[in-house]
């Protein structure tokens, strides 16, 4: 019998949290703050899915890299002809609020990372890839906003990597159902695996417990 033209959930990979990165990609006032520029209002409904995982990333000393993108002039170059309000109205540039993460959920903590980035892509040009490959990273988790932009193509770049991508359905976000919908799709068919929260820390938990057994015996 000929196998299954693709694989998918643990026959795909799995992960646990010694080798395992949070990635919380653009969780700033222009997409987060209720009025922003680029307002997706499903991420404010995800954050206390995405605080019950920073805080199991805490607890499992797992690395957590914070993304901001800056589109300041020059660095973004065509993106300025694009999204007029970026070059004229100075939005998601560094020390304008709508720059800053959103305040009314957790806070990056002493000793995390943060990543500035000029694309949509958190590896471009950035040390997001020295970061992961230092920490000995195998596997990525992606959340953050919006889902079929700045999430997906971190996605991509990272499996283009090689780093496992699990890429979480309800802490990522976009301003359209329909392209959060087909992202997800893209994603698990050809770059990772999407899942719930829910079903992440279960798996993590379950594949650490599996470690410490193998540990001491």
């Amino acid at each position: 019998m000929a196998a299954d033209p693709i694989s998918f959930g643990q026959d795909f990979f799995t992960f646990e949290p010694a080798k395992t990165a949070l990635i919380v990609i653009d969780m700033q006032n222009s997409f987060v703050a209720e009025g922003g520029t680029y307002e997706t209002p499903p991420a404010r409904d995800m954050i206390p899915r995405l605080e019950r995982l920073i805080a199991f990333a805490r607890e499992h000393e797992m690395p957590i890299v914070w993304t901001q993108s800056d589109h300041s002039a020059p660095h973004s170059g065509i993106m300025l002809k694009k999204f007029p309000p970026i070059r004229d109205d100075r939005e998601l540039w560094k020390g304008e609020t709508s720059f800053d993460l959103y305040t009314a959920m957790v806070q990056p903590a002493p000793g995390e990372f943060r990543v500035v980035k000029h694309k949509y892509d958190a590896f471009w040009e950035t040390d997001l890839d020295a970061i992961l490959r230092n920490s000995e990273v195998e596997t990525v988790i992606i959340v953050g906003t919006a889902t079929n932009v700045c999430c997906e193509s971190t996605a991509r770049s990272a499996v283009f990597r090689d780093y496992q991508v699990v890429f979480l359905s309800d802490c990522t976000a976009s301003f359209d159902p329909d392209m959060h919908a087909a992202a997800l799709k893209t994603i698990d068919v050809f770059f990772g695996r999407v899942m719930t929260s829910a079903e992440a820390l279960a798996e993590m938990q379950e594949q650490h417990e599996a470690s410490a057994v193998a540990a001491v015996t």
